[in-house]
């Protein structure tokens, strides 16, 4: 159905004005990465919602909080065909046999990172998905940010030259910002937490979308501090591209600094993005030639929230046959693959070769 918006509405970049179509969207599993995409498509006006969340606790607590149409405690009890889009949250774990759901009831969907946490049946789904020409992405917000936008633009444009070497640096103290971290997924591996699994995908997502197809991984990762997980907290990562690039990704997940640096490294010059902050520099004189930081004036922890309406917005407009340059399904398995080609190195502590 369409309905009319009174007035424009805007998220980061992206703009909605006058006629819109609702769409019907299901978002199943109802923890934190869920109810922050409830609240994304709520902010676009253009969705209805709907809910899967087996815990009763927690569907009760959506229940209370947003506006749904139904909730159901599985998605058995769902008929899949009523919906327009399907958003899956659930733990990563499960992916696989939620994703051949939709597959099978012709439901476009956005699944969240990672993939999966085994490269077990991915491959066929993939492959199910692409037969079918269904719309399927993943859900890594940083593609929807507009300094990362601006980086990859400035680098494919050549203002920094030919891209030679990355250096990436995601730490923070964890427990700060999820204390319930020793209770959720992120503390076990099956379950897709830990530095690699979770946090570094992140990265990738950057790496492949900016540098291309990585060839060789090399790593090494332990659990240096916190109690409590079966997952490490810590990894030092070396990629080589296809290209020649060349990066290093470091992360730990205990410091008390919230760092969050990535320095792009070219033949002319550097970019170098601190949290929101992106600075150019061309020669060895102590001020940079520019800085913008693309955070200023706004709240952070809402600039972050409003990303997720902007996923949704994007995910809508391709349901509509707008274009789309959220991850690929292909994107998140070759993810998928570089985390596990990390883990495999240190395990058996050789550089691990990744074929195309």
């Amino acid at each position: 159905m369409r309905e009319s918006q009174i007035s424009e509405t805007k998220f980061g970049t992206h703009e909605i004005a006058g006629e819109c179509a609702i769409h019907r969207v299901l978002i199943i599993g109802t923890g934190g990465i869920g109810r922050r995409h409830l609240k994304g498509y709520e902010q676009t006006r253009r969705a209805t919602l709907s809910v899967v969340e087996p815990d009763a606790e927690k569907r009760a607590f959506v229940l209370s909080q947003f506006a749904l149409v139904h909730s159901y405690a599985d998605v058995s009890e769902v008929v899949l065909q009523d919906y327009d889009l399907a958003v899956i949250c659930a733990p990563a774990h499960m992916h696989v046999p939620l994703m051949n759901a939709c597959v099978s009831a012709g439901l476009p969907f956005m699944v969240e990172k990672p993939l999966s946490v085994t490269a077990d049946g991915v491959r066929k789904t993939l492959d199910n998905v692409s037969s079918t020409n269904l719309l399927a992405r993943v859900g890594f917000t940083r593609r929807v940010a507009d300094e990362l936008k601006q980086v990859r633009k400035d680098i494919q444009t050549g203002k920094i030259g030919e891209l030679k070497l990355i250096y990436m640096n995601s730490s923070q103290e964890f427990p700060k910002y999820r204390p319930d971290f020793q209770t959720t997924y992120y503390a076990r591996p099956e379950m897709g937490g830990g530095a690699i699994l979770d946090a570094a995908s992140h990265l990738f997502d950057m790496l492949i979308w900016i540098a291309g197809k990585p060839r060789h991984v090399s790593c090494m990762y332990d659990r240096l501090v916190l109690e409590g997980t079966q997952t490490e907290d810590t990894c030092l990562i070396n990629i080589r591209f296809e290209s020649g690039t060349m990066a290093n990704v470091t992360i730990n997940q205990f410091q008390k600094p919230n760092t969050n640096q990535q320095e792009f490294i070219g033949t002319t010059g550097n970019l170098l993005l601190d949290h929101s902050t992106l600075t150019y520099r061309n020669s060895d004189t102590a001020g940079p030639v520019e800085t913008h930081d693309f955070m200023d004036g706004l709240v952070p922890m809402e600039a972050h929230q409003a990303r997720f309406a902007m996923q949704a917005n994007y995910m809508m407009d391709a349901l509509e046959g707008g274009q789309c340059h959220l991850a690929t399904l292909e994107d998140a398995y070759l993810n998928l693959r570089l985390a596990l080609a990390a883990k495999q190195s240190w395990d058996e502590r050789k550089i691990i070769e990744l074929e195309h």
